[in-house]
């Protein structure tokens, strides 16, 4: 039974490799989703962190933000949204996704008298949104607690009286919801005023959310190399309708104790996928003085007269440099000050104090991202932050043997990691890093920052990939 389940399933990851998604969504609502409260809402509003969270899986999508201070759900409320332009202008936006998060200002004695219009007037803006051409999915939130009457907003209304109703009526429109009431109902001291949440509860929120609009409770890249294939599949099958929870995916956001089709469908969502890759030169051209870019179109010029090799490579082909004055530049791809990133290179061959990959020093400052010690050749990265007394981070693993290597840098917005074929062979201690230094500087692949004699790579490079977020296997 479990064989045949599991034939059943890798035809379903086989047919889904092609999954839609949505991408431009809608998010409705009060002030608590406007922003109010918050220094910088565009930035740190709940809406600006989930399209963040959610660019990391793919740069194609778009939030738009119509939340509206004050505004009720309720028709003959104090402030009916359905009144408000921000209303008229989502409808207008041809979503393929739709979040409402409205009933925190219905709880006010002058709002909740109309209490019996609740469940119609919310099934009436359901309708409105699916009547749209673009067929948008509708998630409703059940709204996020409020800690204190503030505003006549009254806690125990929500509590006991609106929360109930988003239950009644995602039961009677079939329409999925989202807890925002669970999930930050243990961090009242998010809320400076009890009724809106600051940046971090907005972070919390959106996180939230996420999970939902993705269908993964986490990012199933279940040996954390970047990307979801067959590799993935292969560990996730070998706990097919048992209970693991580091393979239970899906559904959102508790999952279900066992690992079966719906998490299935969460892999077959995201399946073949490069989640926060912002560049990936494969270096399996046949020929030519250019390497492309496939992920963000940072293609790359050839300098010196490096050989490709076709079918050489760790994976396809790859690229020969001759340790003289071969490599490519690149233009700017990632500041190292802006937040983490994580960096894949396949290499092979080498000497000691040749480097991988750094950022120029032309027009400057830049750094060898991945090099090697000029004494031992074991791996070392230069990239450092901007205290006292800040250095290197050196390994005692070699890697100029003449083995194909995998090596990784991982920056995880505190502390540097270099891992070498998936072990972790060198990281920073306890004491946190600042920002990294910043650099708008291109990149330069084969050889060092200032391409000096003695950096330039002498052996193999295959398959880079650059990511915006921090990957630890």
């Amino acid at each position: 039974m479990k064989a045949r389940g599991l034939i059943l399933a890798i035809l379903a990851v086989c047919g889904s490799a092609a999954v839609a998604q949505a991408k431009l969504v809608a998010c409705v609502g009060d002030s608590i989703t406007y922003g109010s409260g918050i220094s910088n809402r565009l930035t740190d509003g709940y809406p600006a962190q989930l399209q963040r969270i959610l660019r990391q899986y793919d740069p194609a999508w778009e939030v738009l933000n119509f939340g509206v201070s004050g505004a009720t759900l309720l028709h003959r409320g104090d402030k009916p949204y359905i009144r408000e332009t921000a209303y008229a202008n989502a409808l207008a936006s041809k979503p393929d996704m739709v979040i409402i998060k409205l009933g925190t200002n219905d709880s006010k004695p002058q709002n909740w008298q109309y209490k019996d219009g609740f469940v119609a007037d919310y099934g009436n803006m359901i309708d409105a949104f699916r009547a749209l051409p673009s067929r948008p999915v509708l998630w409703i939130c059940k709204p996020v607690p409020a800690f204190a009457v503030n505003f006549s907003i009254r806690p125990e209304v929500i509590r006991d009286e609106i929360l109930p109703l988003i239950d009644l009526i995602a039961q009677e429109e079939a329409v999925p919801v989202i807890d925002l009431y669970t999930a930050l109902l243990n961090y009242g001291s998010l809320f400076p005023d009890s009724i809106h949440p600051n940046a971090e509860g907005a972070g919390l929120m959106a996180r939230t959310i996420a999970t939902f609009l993705l269908g993964v409770r986490f990012l199933p890249d279940f040996n954390h190399d970047g990307v979801l294939n067959f590799q993935d599949f292969a560990l996730f099958a070998r706990f097919w309708l048992e209970a693991e929870p580091a393979m239970d995916v899906a559904p959102p956001p508790d999952g279900d104790g066992i690992v079966g089709y719906q998490d299935l469908a969460g892999l077959a969502d995201h399946w073949v996928t490069y989640p926060g890759l912002i560049a990936h030169w494969k270096l399996d051209e046949a020929a030519g003085s250019l390497a492309h870019d496939t992920a963000g179109g940072f293609d790359g010029t050839v300098y010196g007269t490096p050989l490709w090799q076709p079918i050489d490579g760790r994976i396809a082909g790859a690229i020969e440099f001759d340790g003289v004055d071969d490599c490519i530049r690149t233009s700017n791809v990632l500041n190292p000050s802006t937040g983490p990133f994580t960096v894949f290179v396949w290499a092979q061959g080498g000497r000691p104090g040749q480097v991988i990959l750094s950022q120029s020093n032309q027009p400057g400052p830049g750094e060898d991202w991945l090099g090697t010690d000029p004494s031992t050749g074991a791996l070392l990265t230069n990239l450092i932050d901007n205290s006292r007394g800040a250095r290197l981070l050196a390994s005692e693993t070699v890697i100029t043997d003449g083995v194909w290597h995998l090596v990784r840098l991982v920056w995880d917005g505190s502390y540097r990691h270099l891992y070498v074929d998936g072990r972790e062979v060198a990281a920073d201690g306890e004491r946190k890093l600042g920002v990294l230094k910043h650099s708008a500087a291109g990149f330069n692949i084969g050889a060092g920052k200032n391409l000096e004699l003695g950096s330039f790579w002498s052996g193999l490079i295959d398959d880079i990939r650059i990511y915006n977020r921090a990957i630890r296997p």
